[in-house]
């Protein structure tokens, strides 16, 4: 097999470079003695294949990598290809550690996916903002500015002109934030952007101005709350979908704000179709009591949380229509008191609730309890109980 079967894997118009190719490569043309040829002359030998590549395929429209430690020759031909595509590329994936500091213009680029771990800004690329439909970046806490997006720019404003679904992950502004950031003073437009992601990433106010002004349809925001609030602040009034996910551990800072700043969320999404909250491996049992979100739609609480402070809760959610829980877990105790409650339902709450929910999910991990659950569901009169305190619900699903 030569070196451009084996990269282009019958695919004319797509150069792939993943782990199966290049450990096959560097098995059959990489020496590991010091006295390599190819060690030695790795920059003629990645300019060699690139341009034969090219000249061998010039229709090629995409580029895609994922390598976890690239030899120097893969780096370098990554470059060649890159740079000697660059006009034509609609599409650029790379998923590696290294990065390497060369410019894209790419005038045709529609999607680009970016990831990177353990390098600096400096050797991060530069690239033309105007092109790309969408954009995906996960720089793994890597000091990041804007300013990579300043190829075509003579002014102090990047225009993402037509960017409309924007994925950042680990990327990080504020220099108190981890000491990962850049101070970044240049101005940020996203005229046509309507999908916003952000995880674990920490946004300037103004940068969070810029993408959430021109008509965003699509928010979801995962990692600090105190992030979400900062992009929860700004006019929601465009949006008809807001997900919010935190999973893992609040940090301590941030738990005693974490009441205060989701009411301030949840009551300004008004007139959202869809709000979606995830709450995971944090259990805040014991201040639900204090919650006051009247406009949330759909919750999911990954932990164990005892169902009569979830009955107890739903008052203050009035438009929930989805709820997914963890219950029981290993505890025996923990589902013998849940199925009881259940059971005597009109005893504990001797009125119906004017709830809204119409579908409940209850995850249920060990298959021994989830058994004797459904058990108590088919024949305990659960199901009748929990239809007649929730009068919207239509399904239950027990998962696992």
């Amino acid at each position: 097999m030569s070196i451009l079967e084996a990269l282009f894997c019958g695919l004319p118009e797509e150069i792939r470079l993943t782990k199966p190719f290049i450990m096959w490569f560097e098995l059959e043309y990489i020496d590991e003695t010091p006295d390599s040829l190819l060690m030695r002359q790795c920059h003629d030998a990645s300019k060699a294949v690139a341009d034969a590549l090219i000249n061998r395929y010039p229709n090629v429209s995409s580029i895609s990598t994922t390598m976890l430690y690239p030899h120097e020759f893969f780096q370098k031909l990554i470059v060649e290809l890159v740079v000697g595509y660059d006009k034509q590329l609609t599409k650029y994936v790379n998923d590696m550690p290294t990065a390497f500091p060369y410019t894209l213009t790419a005038p045709k680029l529609v999607e680009l996916d970016l990831t990177f771990y353990c390098v600096s800004e400096y050797d991060l690329p530069t690239i033309c903002p105007r092109s790309p439909r969408k954009i995906r970046i996960d720089l793994d806490q890597i000091p990041f500015s804007w300013d990579m997006f300043r190829v075509g720019n003579v002014s102090e404003t990047i225009v993402f002109d037509n960017l409309v679904d924007l994925s950042i992950t680990d990327v990080y502004e504020d220099s108190d934030a981890g000491n990962m950031a850049i101070a970044n003073n240049l101005d940020l437009e996203f005229p046509k952007l309507e999908r916003l992601h952000t995880n674990n990433s920490s946004l300037t106010r103004k940068v969070a101005q810029a993408m959430m002004s021109h008509g965003l349809k699509w928010l979801h925001c995962e990692g600090s709350i105190i992030s979400a609030s900062q992009l929860c602040k700004q006019p929601l009034g465009t949006l008809d979908t807001l997900i919010l996910v935190w999973v893992g551990e609040v940090y301590s800072e941030e738990f005693d704000d974490f009441v205060p700043l989701t009411n301030e969320i949840f009551n300004k999404t008004s007139g959202i179709e869809f709000v979606r909250c995830e709450i995971s491996k944090i259990n805040i049992s014991e201040i639900m009591d204090r919650v006051d979100w009247p406009y949330l739609t759909h919750l999911m609480l990954g932990f164990n949380i005892p169902f009569n402070v979830l009955l107890d809760m739903l008052p203050k959610v009035p438009n929930l229509v989805h709820l997914e829980i963890d219950i029981c877990g290993c505890d025996k105790n923990v589902l013998d008191e849940t199925t009881e409650l259940l059971t005597n339902i009109k005893e504990h709450y001797p009125i119906p609730s004017s709830s809204k929910i119409e579908t409940l999910c209850l995850n249920i991990s060990h298959s021994i309890m989830r058994w004797k659950f459904c058990n108590k569901m088919s024949f305990g009169g659960v199901f009748e109980n929990l239809k007649w305190y929730l009068p919207q619900l239509k399904t239950i699903d027990i998962l696992e």
